[in-house]
């Protein structure tokens, strides 16, 4: 009777031993496949970039459509072994990586929610400049590296709607406007050359006599490429500044040229003696 009781304890251990090792090589899984997730997102903006697919198969396909189902599918396997482990000789280990691939999931999932939101609460344009009343135009040389890019015109509207791109501008960007400095043209040329050094650019055109700039900036994701001009006209003593900034691709670029020519006007206005400063 002994015998027989102490085999059939064993037998139960070993039962318990075998579905918790099963449990924890399922949690195991569970949080592997949690720590992929980035890695997917990090390939399909590298993978743009380095120009393995084109922007939309990696921001649309694989981040907005595929990749919302594989977070949904990590979030439903971390709450099965989340079950799993709180039920029937309950496994702190087993908790707790499921609680970390949760977690790891539910994080990326908010950060492309925040993300859309913030899409939505802006307007859908890619071009931006500080007087539209008196528009800022590229060169031919950086027409030519544009072909086949958005159109650049003088007065485009918000797709699907009538609203004109100024407009839209001045409710989402109101302090993107002309800068007035007390610095003469040659002086703000030279600032303005170094702050788009600064700031990263890939200068490509250079006419110090026109008052004109030209750069490239390309994004670390999706190697998406905006275009710049700075044009610096005289003003009085001093010099009136306008900057426009372009998207090649896309119809919103999430207040990517806005963000650019705030951060351009900024610099200057740190370099030198501003008369007419964007508020801000």
């Amino acid at each position: 009777m002994i015998l027989f009781r102490f085999l059939k304890g064993s037998g139960e251990m070993a039962v318990v031993s075998k579905t918790g090792g099963i449990r924890m090589m399922f949690a195991w899984l569970v949080l592997v496949l949690a720590l992929l997730l980035p890695v997917w997102f990090m390939a399909a903006g590298l993978g743009s970039k380095f120009g393995f697919w084109d922007y939309g198969f990696g921001l649309l396909t694989m981040t907005f459509q595929i990749g919302p189902k594989l977070i949904f599918g990590v979030l439903g396997l971390a709450a099965l072994s989340l079950v799993l482990g709180l039920i029937k000789s309950p496994r702190v280990k087993i908790v707790i990586l499921s609680l970390v691939a949760l977690l790891i999931a539910g994080l990326i999932l908010g950060r492309i929610a925040g993300f859309r939101t913030y899409a939505q609460s802006i307007p859908a344009i890619h071009d931006i400049q500080t007087d539209w009343s008196d528009p800022v135009y590229f060169s031919d040389e950086m027409m030519a590296r544009r072909e086949g890019a958005n159109p650049v015109l003088d007065n485009p509207t918000v797709p699907g709607t009538d609203t004109a791109y100024p407009e839209a501008q001045l409710e989402a960007y109101p302090n993107v406007r002309t800068l007035i400095l007390r610095a003469p043209p040659e002086v703000t040329y030279a600032a303005a050359y170094t702050t788009l050094d600064e700031l990263g650019l890939e200068i490509v055109t250079e006419d110090e006599a026109g008052g004109m700039l030209e750069a490239i900036e390309t994004s670390f994701w999706y190697g998406f490429k905006d275009d710049v001009v700075i044009r610096i006209r005289p003003q009085g003593e001093g010099s009136r500044v306008d900057v426009r900034s372009v998207s090649r691709v896309g119809r919103s670029d999430l207040g990517a040229n806005a963000a650019r020519i705030r951060a351009i006007l900024e610099s200057l206005s740190t370099k030198l003696d501003v008369m007419d400063m964007p508020a801000g």
